[in-house]
């Protein structure tokens, strides 16, 4: 009799545990004048669980609202302050005309911090949902590569591109992932001195594949490794660089989501990056 009473309460926490985590857990549906002491305090514990996890959607779905009405919102101010500094840029002279030329470039950062924090938050919340396939890396690396021409040629940095002619393959999002590397290419010109190269090398292992970024800049510290991904972190070295420190933040985001990681080392491989300093700056893409 005990031992048919201590399975019947195995198998009744199990189809508890089972329901909480479908989502489906409701106390109504057990009676607790037919359960032990133990299934007692578990189905109190679980239904607690249920309530924090119907709290924790509620509070999602409010992140969700809010973020959608500061987005639509601040797109009318944005597009205001674009229109006049275009009306001013046209009337003004000298001196004045240069003031011109700092508002509109605060103002470009300002959209931009702006939709960074608007994507980071709707990649967190799960309102926007990444669509991961089966497809080739090669048109990925082209994306990122054509969004970053213009900052490329202001700064005259090249690209040298190696393992693209290879029908290498992962699973992605490719206007996303794009993004992400982006992001990161981004950054690497960023620190990489006017008239060097930025080597982006792809490489094919088992279960993932490796985009690799290598720059010829300062590199980084290993201090600095576990706070590169952090939101608005700025190294302390590099102050006067422009940015707003999200770009790293949304790149690891991303990559996240869609079951990869990003992996940065802190001084870049010489022989690709043809320099002894540099870093390198990994996005690992799983495979189907």
């Amino acid at each position: 009799m005990h031992r048919f009473g201590t399975k019947h309460t195995l198998e009744l926490l199990d189809q508890m545990l089972d329901a909480a985590l479908e989502g489906r857990f409701r106390e109504s549906d057990y009676n607790e004048t037919e359960l032990s002491r133990l299934e007692t305090k578990w189905m109190r514990f679980l239904s607690i669980s249920a309530l924090n996890r119907e709290k924790l959607e509620q509070e999602r779905s409010s992140i969700q609202g809010l973020v959608s009405d500061i987005s639509h919102q601040i797109k009318t101010p944005l597009a205001n302050l674009r229109l006049y500094e275009d009306i001013l840029d046209e009337r003004l002279e000298g001196d004045d005309r240069e003031l011109i030329r700092h508002l509109i470039h605060e103002t470009e950062l300002l959209e931009f911090l702006i939709q960074s924090l608007v994507k980071i938050s709707r990649l967190e919340t799960g309102t926007i949902q990444l669509s991961a396939k089966d497809q080739p890396v090669a048109p990925l690396i082209r994306d990122a590569l054509e969004r970053a021409e213009a900052k490329l040629s202001e700064k005259n940095v090249s690209f040298d591109i190696r393992g693209c002619d290879k029908e290498i393959r992962a699973r992605f999002d490719r206007k996303w992932t794009a993004e992400a590397l982006y992001n990161i290419l981004d950054n690497a010109v960023k620190y990489t001195p006017s008239g060097s190269c930025v080597t982006v090398r792809v490489e094919e292992y088992s279960m993932f594949v490796r985009i690799r970024v290598s720059d010829q800049g300062p590199g980084v510290t290993e201090d600095e490794i576990p706070h590169l991904f952090e939101r608005f972190y700025r190294s302390p070295r590099f102050r006067e660089k422009e940015g707003v420190g999200l770009g790293l933040s949304l790149a690891r985001e991303i990559i996240r989501k869609e079951g990869g990681y990003i992996k940065v080392s802190p001084k870049a491989d010489a022989f690709f990056a043809e320099s002894e300093s540099g870093a390198d700056f990994s996005i690992f893409l799983r495979k189907s």
